[in-house]
């Protein structure tokens, strides 16, 4: 479609009626290329006036990230050219044949053009091939009316009963489950036990807040190198900043964990701050002439020399750093899920469609099937957990908090790798963990961590939340506290003497590696399923998930009055397409959205 130099050439000719009628709905499908492609023509439509502002839809020609409407580009482009081309759909004009559907897209037609695609093509499962998008799906130009009479046996229904993945587009308008149809899709996908993931654009600014951080990192060994350096007076207090530094690093790597966003933020400076400190002491430590540093610490720099211990202060300050990655990620999070809740009450009943019919019917089959209460405990979890799956409404029916269960932390991974791969490595060069009959130990963990990365990269999105939590808590948290408190008492005691290692890579090797591995490869439902441990496990590993802020209802209410008032103001759309071309049209094609 798309000519060299941007030229606009037409869609191949199809007749669409026939397509249609002879290629199953779940087919009519497209790929990641075609919506990248679609993207560019829209914004070639745009310079060459093809697609222009409206009262409805006063888009600024030059924005490159939210750009104009769906139901701009449908009624300006999609439709016309669709219509040259024998009335089949965007989609089937370029796959006659069809595709499969592995993924379903529902959104409500008031997000810009450029900011869908961005989230979609931001969000596309790994897994996935092909999508129904039903602006490109559906034949704008054929009788949509007559299609979505029946709910049950729509294209709707049956793209999204052929997919394995939902993909819920938010918008900055108001939540898309103010829509019928959007809310009759969340049921289908209930009843069908389908993963539904929550889009999202590429999130910026996560790479000014890691830089930002290494740099509080960077200044604090500095300052502190400079002010210990060629000091030989003194020496008492290095050690005891060494010691307080060690020690607030350990309180803000765990308060990391269970903060909110807002006090991340202050938690990983100071953390990241704390570790340069600590590597600037232990370098000036290591530089000394003077070789007695008191007993205490002595024992220590035999287990662990000062320079081995500033290269884990070092990657302990590159922890805080993703750490801070971390929270920019959970803040886009919390914007896309308050989105989803911008004028939704938590109840399906007052979802609002243009054709009253249409809202009567799909509300009389999920009361028919009792599930009313259920599809909204669905939403309830999309919208606090990034994705709704059978495994995290099992968890909310159980009473466990899942905000923010479907996402995980770069930070995590990266501290139960370092745990379970860099750290044994640097005791074994050291020769200070487990000889003889044991000396197969630090092997053992290190196998364990190669384990659950293999494990991690296999897991499906939903479940890979749930591993990265377990990691993190009962692998390198468990193992941090054991072998913190085993160093400490034997420094304590003056007896750090040997492989005082032995003791907790032991522990490692043998109690966290194995339950880390065992409940990561359970998964959350089948967690949830252990008795007795199955939920109190589940609450604790998910009590840290980023928290998700949730909107009163009556804050959404001008959002979805404004929607009402467009609607008032404009034609009628239908769930397949916007706007028709004449009035004629309107009136025996379209019902509502």
């Amino acid at each position: 479609v798309a000519g060299g130099g941007g030229s606009m050439l037409p869609l191949p000719r199809q007749d669409g009626a026939a397509l249609h009628g002879s290629v199953c709905p779940s087919r009519w499908c497209v790929t990641r290329q075609d919506l990248l492609d679609f993207r560019q023509i829209v914004r070639v439509a745009v310079a060459e006036g093809r697609i222009v502002p409206t009262e409805q839809d006063n888009f600024d020609p030059l924005d490159n990230s939210v750009g104009p409407s769906i139901t701009t580009v449908t009624s300006q482009l999609v439709m016309p050219l669709t219509l040259e081309a024998g009335k089949a759909s965007w989609a089937l004009s370029l796959h006659p044949d069809g595709l499969e559907c592995d993924l379903f897209i529902t959104h409500c037609w008031q997000e810009g053009i450029y900011e869908f695609v961005d989230k979609v093509l931001h969000s596309w499962p790994r897994r996935a091939q092909h999508a129904y998008c039903c602006m490109l799906s559906n034949p704008q130009n054929l009788d949509i009316a007559d299609l979505i009479s029946t709910p049950e046996s729509s294209p709707f229904a049956k793209a999204l009963k052929a997919a394995t993945y939902m993909l819920v587009v938010p918008n900055s308008s108001c939540s898309i489950y103010t829509r019928i149809w959007c809310v009759y899709e969340a049921f289908l996908a209930y009843k069908w036990g389908k993963t539904i993931m929550t889009a999202s654009r590429p999130c910026t600014g996560r790479l000014l807040a890691f830089a930002r951080t290494i740099l509080a990192f960077a200044a604090a060994v500095v300052l502190t190198s400079c002010g210990f350096s060629g000091r030989t007076a003194g020496r008492e207090g290095q050690v005891y900043l060494f010691w307080a530094s060690m020690l607030t690093a350990g309180i803000c790597g765990a308060a990391s964990m269970v903060t909110t966003s807002c006090a991340n933020k202050v938690v990983n400076f100071l953390g990241a701050s704390v570790c340069g400190i600590l590597c600037g002491v232990s370098l000036t430590l290591a530089l000394s002439p003077v070789e007695h540093f008191g007993r205490f610490s002595d024992g220590l720099f035999q287990v662990l020399p000062a320079h081995i211990v500033a290269i884990n202060g070092g990657i302990a300050g590159l922890f805080f750093a993703l750490r801070e990655v971390d929270r920019v990620f959970d803040k886009q999070a919390r914007q896309e899920a308050a989105q989803l809740h911008n004028g939704f009450t938590g109840k399906l009943k007052d979802a609002q469609s243009s054709v009253a019919s249409d809202r009567e019917r799909i509300l009389c089959e999920i009361r028919e099937k009792n599930c009313e209460i259920e599809v909204e405990r669905a939403i309830e979890v999309l919208i606090n957990a990034g994705m709704s799956t059978p495994g995290l409404r099992l968890a909310s029916k159980h009473g466990v908090d899942v905000s923010g269960a479907g996402q995980w932390g770069v930070a995590m991974v990266f501290g139960v790798l370092f745990i379970f791969l860099m750290h044994p490595l640097i005791h074994f060069a050291l020769g200070d963990s487990c000889d003889g009959l044991l000396a197969w130990v630090p092997w053992l963990k290190v196998a364990e961590g190669v384990a659950w990365m293999v494990l991690f990269r296999r897991l499906d999105p939903d479940q890979r939340g749930f591993a990265a939590h377990a990691g993190m808590k009962l692998g390198a948290l468990l193992y941090a506290a054991v072998w913190t408190l085993w160093i400490s008492l034997l420094a304590w005691r003056g007896d750090l003497e040997g492989r005082a290692n032995c003791v907790p890579d032991s522990f490692g090797a043998l109690v966290c590696g194995p339950l880390m591995l065992a409940v990561s490869a359970l998964n959350m439902e089948h967690c949830l399923g252990v008795p007795v441990l199955g939920s109190p496990l589940a609450r604790l590993l998910l009590a840290n998930a980023c928290r998700t802020s949730k909107r009163s209802s009556h804050e959404g209410l001008n959002c979805r009055t404004g929607l009402a008032d467009r609607e008032a103001d404009s034609p009628k759309g239908s769930r397949g397409s916007p706007l028709e071309i004449s009035d004629d049209d309107l009136e025996s094609n379209k019902s509502g959205s």
